[in-house]
């Protein structure tokens, strides 16, 4: 009788043991981590674009704008640089792109040409993205009597 209950007790320690194994090994194969989803879309006009803008009073000057973001919203720099120096542009712009292929710039300057009053004018752009071309028109500077209006060509670097 010793025999057989001795015999029980080993069985159940090899089927408790076992149980144990299998256990480590199931927790072992949870460590996977769990699939993340992809991060947020890059603004559609993330880039550097360069090309004209045709002002009806300043005549044509040279864009150069470069931009970056996230989904929606783009932050960047913009210079327009014309024949003379002194008229030259820069500063930062936010672009919209919610309502693409439409785009909605602002272009804030920050360093004023020989026309405009001072750091601080605003332009306000709307162009139409196709593939790597954005061609629009844009209203007269705010407090930059230099930018009367006209339109702008770019092309993606």
């Amino acid at each position: 009788m010793m025999k057989s209950c001795f015999d029980r007790r080993s069985t159940r320690s090899r089927w408790v043991g076992r149980m144990a194994v299998m256990s480590c090994l199931l927790a072992a194969g949870c460590d996977e981590p769990a699939p993340t989803a992809p991060g947020p879309a890059p603004v559609v006009i993330e880039g550097t674009w360069s090309g004209s803008m045709i002002d009806r009073s300043a005549g044509t000057g040279q864009v150069l704008l470069t931009a970056s973001g996230i989904e929606t919203l783009a932050l960047g720099t913009f210079t327009l640089t014309f024949a003379d120096p002194s008229a030259n542009v820069s500063g930062a712009i936010t672009g919209r792109t919610q309502n693409a292929p439409t785009i909605d710039l602002s272009l804030a300057v920050q360093t004023a040409g020989r026309d405009c009053l001072a750091p601080g004018g605003m332009v306000f752009a709307r162009l139409a993205l196709s593939g790597n071309r954005m061609t629009g028109t844009y209203d007269p500077g705010v407090g930059c009597p230099l930018l009367g209006g006209g339109s702008i060509e770019l092309t993606k670097r």
